[in-house]
């Protein structure tokens, strides 16, 4: 996992952060939050969840993306603007969904796309991989950024590249040269954790 340096978009540790949801039914608020609360036991972050506009995270259900602003970014977002999207909940694909919250609730914690990480060095077919997503100047400048734009070492904050980030897009296989690929992955992963626990901590124990 890695994230942003220079300068940091952590939130303050301690603090509770406060996440508004614009619209959406109740059943896709709670599948959103139980998804972003997998979170929690390894952060020094509450999650105030609360209806209406009014938060340092506004959620807006919408069909057709997934996307967060990353970390503090969200709180220089004009405050009539949503600051990340997710696709309303299916119960046919919840465990797609769940990853999906898990993954942009990363992004709002100040993590990166883990296929950027400056350690990554995926041998990618770049040919392939835009004639996949589309070869307009627009598209093209998007799976740039989404994929090959590899993160300068310093000025980031990283662990070791983890194939099983939740943090990780799909790499289907002829989008790279020889065996290269990586699957969607559902869950967080010990360095997910790991990494969070150390851009959250809690207090030292003076007693120890």
């Amino acid at each position: 996992m890695w994230a942003k340096n220079n300068p940091s978009k952590f939130w303050t540790p301690g603090s509770t952060i406060k996440i508004a949801f614009i619209n959406g039914t109740q059943e896709y608020k709670d599948a959103t939050i139980a998804a972003a609360s997998q979170w929690l036991p390894h952060i020094n972050l509450k999650f105030d969840f609360v209806e209406g506009d009014q938060g340092d995270v506004r959620i807006f259900s919408y069909e057709g993306n997934f996307s967060s602003y990353i970390g503090t970014d969200a709180l220089s977002i004009d405050a009539d603007e949503p600051t990340m999207t997710l696709w309303p909940h299916s119960p046919i694909h919840a465990a797609y969904f769940a990853a999906n919250v898990m993954h942009e609730f990363g992004h709002m914690l100040g993590a990166e796309h883990e296929q950027t990480h400056p350690a990554a060095n995926i041998p990618w077919n770049k040919a392939a991989l835009y004639e996949a997503h589309g070869n307009s100047d627009e598209i093209r400048q998007t799976v740039y950024q989404w994929y090959l734009d590899r993160a300068d070492p310093d000025e980031s904050l990283y662990s070791e590249y983890d194939r099983k980030s939740i943090m990780h897009y799909v790499i289907h296989q002829h989008w790279t040269e020889g065996d290269f690929e990586n699957h969607l992955n559902l869950e967080l992963s010990a360095k997910d954790k790991a990494f969070m626990a150390k851009a959250y901590p809690y207090p030292a124990d003076p007693n120890t």
